[in-house]
């Protein structure tokens, strides 16, 4: 490995911490007491844990949905449903199969229809009169072109007695998928994989996805006009809750147009050569021959039959954080819950740790806690060492090995993980990572260990580090995804 790529990778995380006040709170020496980190390190695999049951998508349709008599009430709307009116679900997301079996205990055999789920759950047995469609993702498969068939099987049966369900949770974009004519699936998923590893973030991402889709963008809307009522039930898995951006927003009106897809893609042209591949020619084709054409644009408004519900969200997982911290004895203000990570990695856990810094100093003698939600983006293109075959890990446990550097020597605990439980791939025949958990200890004890730990994150290979340094954080749980979720939390010790 070259000094000038080392050199590059902690030069960004120096000028990082120059421009952060300087920290006046405690720090670790050699004869410092560290089971107070240990307390702390259990005290956030906890808290994980209540967060992922508290937002579980099941509980969380039968808290929002009922059925007494003729009346379906979902969240503050109301709606009859005649005895001959039928109840239709549609559905795609990590959550889609727990959501419906929500909807199958309130509605019984009265309820049918198709939900895309994950493929890592094989082939569902039908729950009364729902089907479910294996899947893939992060990519769509030739499984989420056949689910987006029978979804608009299932919207284009509606009849004006009929009340649908659409249950959209992380994941639904890949899951659910039909592309436009002339554009192979082939051809989307090079598409798909290029801008996330170019580190584009959800807004351009979708730009794109929704243009070259048949399903997304609200035009799911559009094939369902002849319904009595849709409600659109979500588990928000975007920064600041926008129903157009979840799972590309099926439902909902597009403010996207074929012009952004456009600038998108030619920002991604100037990438797409350092990772290796070109953007497919049909691709490129069909968004020039739309811009300025309004016939094929997605649908700027939605029929008024169409209601809109986040029933979960990343930013109730940071309040739950925050109650279950603050039950024990460290207050989170609102300065310090930050609902809107995005951005590059290296920048945002700069901006973290600036936020933890300045809670400490102003009491270095009590603890402080930094909460912070959303989804940062790796740009693999700024790490020379990156290689598509032995690069593993994700965002999360790119984001903790950082933070080592920053937290180093400080009694600070560090918790990052995704809350599907799922951040990024694992090397093949190794289990999957929700994150990383670590601590102002963890830097020395790679140094101890022998593990190279620059090397690592140059390479975008944080998986085997952390799996070297026992700071994985191990979840079975996912079947909800609300984006990533950041804890950082500081112990005065003397």
């Amino acid at each position: 490995m070259n000094n000038r790529t080392q050199k590059s990778f902690l030069q960004r995380i120096r000028d990082g911490k120059k421009r952060c006040a300087s920290w006046r709170g405690h720090t670790l020496t050699y004869s410092s007491d560290i089971g107070p980190l240990r307390k702390v390190r259990r005290t956030l695999d906890a808290l994980f844990d209540h967060i992922l049951t508290e937002l579980d998508p099941y509980r969380k349709v039968l808290q929002s949905v009922s059925f007494v008599g003729q009346k379906v009430r979902c969240g503050s709307y109301e709606v009859s449903l005649e005895k001959k009116g039928k109840v239709l679900v549609v559905g795609a997301g990590k959550a889609s199969h727990q959501m419906a079996r929500a909807l199958h205990e309130i509605f019984g055999e009265r309820v049918q229809g198709v939900v895309a789920t994950h493929k890592s759950l094989g082939e569902l047995p039908s729950l009364g009169n729902i089907v479910f469609q294996p899947s893939g993702h992060p990519n769509p498969d030739e499984g989420s072109v056949k689910a987006a068939h029978a979804i608009l099987r299932v919207l284009e049966s509606a009849e004006s007695n009929d009340i649908v369900f659409s249950l959209i949770s992380g994941g639904g974009s890949a899951m659910m998928e039909l592309p436009v004519p002339g554009v192979t699936l082939e051809d989307y998923n090079v598409v798909n994989e290029l801008l996330n590893r170019a580190g584009f973030d959800i807004g351009e991402w979708n730009a794109v996805r929704k243009h070259l889709s048949q399903v997304k963008g609200g035009k799911l809307a559009q094939r369902a006009t002849h319904a009595r009522c849709v409600f659109n039930l979500m588990v928000s898995d975007v920064k600041g809750d926008r129903p157009e951006v979840i799972a590309s927003g099926p439902f909902v009106a597009d403010p996207s147009t074929f012009e952004d897809a456009s600038r998108v893609l030619s920002m991604l042209q100037r990438k797409a050569r350092a990772l290796g591949k070109d953007i497919p020619s049909a691709v490129l084709s069909y968004i020039n021959k739309n811009l300025g054409d309004s016939g094929n644009e997605t649908p700027t408004t939605i029929p008024p039959s169409v209601v809109n519900l986040i029933v979960a969200s990343n930013s109730r997982a940071i309040d739950l954080a925050a109650e279950w911290l603050a039950a024990k004895g460290i207050h989170v203000p609102a300065p310090q819950r930050v609902r809107n990570l995005s951005g590059d990695s290296e920048e945002a856990v700069c901006t973290l740790y600036s936020l933890l810094v300045n809670a400490v100093n102003s009491n270095p003698e009590k603890p402080a806690a930094v909460i912070a939600g959303g989804e940062a983006t790796v740009d693999v293109t700024r790490y020379p060492e990156y290689q598509d075959a032995t690069s593993y890990g994700g965002r999360m446990q790119m984001m903790a090995a950082l933070m080592m550097y920053l937290i180093e020597n400080l009694p600070v605990v560090g918790l990052f993980a995704a809350t599907d439980c799922r951040d990024g791939k694992a090397p093949v025949g190794m289990r999957e990572s929700a994150g990383a958990l670590i601590d102002g200890t963890t830097l020395q004890e790679s140094r101890r260990k022998g593990v190279d730990t620059e090397h690592y994150i140059n390479a975008c290979n944080t998986y085997e580090m952390h799996e070297h340094l026992s700071t994985q954080h191990y979840k079975e749980k996912f079947i909800t995804n609300v984006m990533d979720l950041v804890l950082l939390v500081y112990v005065p010790i003397n």
